[in-house]
């Protein structure tokens, strides 16, 4: 799998379904995340190594090097001679009675995939994810009873990522840089962990808008059991 459809894209799927569950706004599709067992008071790291091969399997018919000691899968031989319409009725019949000899019922599962078609630039997505929790923290700090400003959550999501830079910055250790849409005429403070904008923000704070809303309908998507989904980026 490439990056973007891959472990990534889904990492993210999971990071937002779980802001999902955390808001009691939302109505998550419990039916269909019941096979994401305990998801919500796990790390995306600890899910995966327990849930991948089942949720996401590789399901598809591929070359039997790739999988030589892979005792979830059955080794075939195709003859290159056959065309793929021998092989594979050849490769049904074989099937058939391998299953039948060894007792085996294959069941099918719910496929769990990114919404097809869809790119998925990972950097952006993170960006809206971050511009979601930030706009969660200030909310709280607020004790629920402001609404959060444009302005501050722009100013919060700047620092953000400046503190993440400067920490990084002497290490080999590569971070993602402030969105293009986000940047503007601002300077960070590290000591008051604080940002000043000299001029006005208008075009970053309609974007900071943008990514918020944004933020939310992929939020709303994961829900409902469709990450990211064609019309979040609308």
């Amino acid at each position: 799998m490439s990056k973007t459809a891959g472990r990534e894209g889904v990492r993210l799927w999971f990071e937002f379904v779980k802001r999902a569950h955390a808001d009691k706004t939302v109505r998550v599709n419990t039916a269909f995340y019941k096979a994401w067992g305990d998801y919500p008071n796990q790390t995306f790291n600890e899910w995966w190594k327990q849930h991948a091969e089942t949720l996401f399997p590789r399901n598809r018919v591929e070359l039997v090097q790739r999988y030589l000691s892979d005792s979830e899968h059955v080794k075939v031989s195709v003859p290159k001679s056959l065309t793929p319409t021998q092989a594979a009725n050849q490769l049904r019949d074989v099937l058939m009675q391998h299953y039948e000899a060894i007792g085996h019922v294959p069941r099918a599962q719910r496929a769990y995939a990114l919404t097809e078609g869809v790119e998925l630039r990972i950097s952006a997505v993170r960006a809206y994810l971050h511009t979601y929790d930030c706009h969660q923290q200030l909310m709280a700090e607020s004790g629920g009873e402001v609404v959060v400003s444009a302005k501050d959550l722009l100013a919060g999501v700047r620092i953000f990522y400046s503190a993440r830079t400067l920490r990084w910055q002497a290490t080999k250790r590569k971070v993602e840089a402030l969105p293009m849409a986000l940047a503007g005429d601002f300077t960070y403070d590290s000591e008051t962990k604080t940002v000043t904008t000299p001029k006005h923000d208008d075009t970053a704070i309609r974007n900071i808008r943008r990514y918020l809303l944004i933020a939310q309908r992929l939020v709303e998507n994961a829900a409902k059991g469709d990450f990211p989904s064609k019309d979040f980026n609308r």
